[in-house]
């Protein structure tokens, strides 16, 4: 699976490990991600790619807030 904009991705490496984050942005073999919580969109992690497990969901919809990428996350887990 490749990992684009909007992927809901699990970082396998780091402090936040197991964690399940969205993908804000992509550049030059980095993605930049965003949980809205621990993580803002004000200020995304830069991940490497390989350090990520990319999810077969892709969230179509504008997530540019952190109160709409921390419903959709959790609308995830519940589910």
């Amino acid at each position: 699976m490749e990992i684009v904009k909007g992927s809901v991705v699990i970082a396998k490496a780091g402090r936040d490990k197991g964690n399940m984050f969205v993908v804000t942005d992509l550049a030059e073999g980095f993605a930049y991600i965003s949980d809205g919580k621990s993580r803002p969109v004000e200020r995304p992690k830069r991940k490497n790619l390989m350090h990520l497990q990319p999810t077969s969901v892709v969230l179509a919809e504008n997530l540019d807030t952190n109160r709409k990428i921390k419903k959709a996350l959790s609308n995830l887990k519940n589910s």
